[in-house]
């Protein structure tokens, strides 16, 4: 399996490594509330109440991350209450946690891999009017 694409980000912090053109047009997304969508509830919301912040915090969620999230957060509460009653949950479930689990950085080995914008950093919008 090839490795994923580094952000463009992480290649500048490294010094470009690869020298090969950088993407200077990576898209950037408006923040987002930390509000939960309307149709996340139980578990689900309690796992959205304790993500969300800490993904606002480090300037993680945006408009682009919110319904992703509601749906790691919405997954991670069917599997929780399913435990709970004593059940074994699908493996598709436990392999789509898992997998979106790597993709916003919550496991171990792929917190290294995200690079989050920098705190406080005024966003300059103004480069998308002329």
């Amino acid at each position: 399996m090839a490795n994923p694409r580094k952000p463009t980000a992480l290649k500048e912090l490294a010094g470009n490594p690869g020298k090969r053109p950088l993407n200077d047009a990576e898209p950037e997304f408006l923040p987002a509330e930390t509000i939960a969508p309307d149709w996340l509830q139980g578990e689900g919301l309690h796992q959205w109440n304790k993500l969300a912040p800490q993904m606002a915090l480090n300037n993680l969620l945006n408009i682009a991350t919110v319904e992703p999230l509601a749906t790691y957060c919405d997954l991670l509460g069917a599997y929780i209450e399913s435990r709970r009653a004593g059940d074994m949950p699908d493996m598709r479930v436990f392999n789509a946690l898992r997998l979106m689990a790597k993709e916003f950085g919550f496991t171990p080995s792929s917190k290294g891999g995200i690079v989050t914008p920098e705190k406080g950093k005024k966003n300059d919008k103004s480069r998308f009017f002329s």
